[in-house]
């Protein structure tokens, strides 16, 4: 029998995905005036003071090229600055500014209060923990295949 491309579990995902990002993105730009790949940058840095630009790009999974044109973009703004590694001469750090931190806390409410209220305001606490746990059984299951287990989530 055939499936229909509307029941694949990663195609419901991408759907999720795409909309919940053009939603934030919306509310992003009009607020802040950036959208969510160079929130999830910003976050970073400010989660990992003095990360590598290659530290940075493993932890977002964007393009480096693409990264390096966000973490720019950021610098020029003033939200995160560039210094020299005190470890290694050739290698940079990123930091957040004040006004990045200042930035960072307004794109959390922002997001939190979207997550909150749109994307999971038809959910009871029980089912937004049950939705937690169950992807991060999905994650740990993936990542056992993805290194060679059974893929099987404990």
């Amino acid at each position: 029998m055939t499936k229909k491309l509307e029941t694949y579990f990663t195609y419901k995902l991408d759907l999720i995905k795409s909309e919940a990002v053009r939603q934030v993105n919306e509310l992003y730009r009009k607020e802040l005036g950036l959208v969510v790949r160079d929130l999830r940058v910003l976050r970073q840095i400010g989660d990992a003071p003095g990360i590598s630009v290659s530290a940075l790009q493993a932890a977002t999974f964007i393009e480096k090229t693409v990264l390096s044109k966000v973490v720019s973009r950021l610098i020029e703004l003033g939200l995160a600055e560039r210094s020299i590694s005190a470890r290694d001469a050739r290698a940079f750090e990123l930091t957040l500014t004040a006004r990045g931190r200042r930035m960072r806390e307004q794109a959390d409410r922002i997001g939190g209060g979207h997550e909150r209220e749109v994307m999971f305001g038809d959910f009871s606490e029980q089912e937004l923990h049950q939705l937690d746990a169950l992807l991060d059984k999905l994650m740990r299951s993936l990542r056992a295949a993805r290194d060679g287990g059974t893929g099987e989530a404990a």
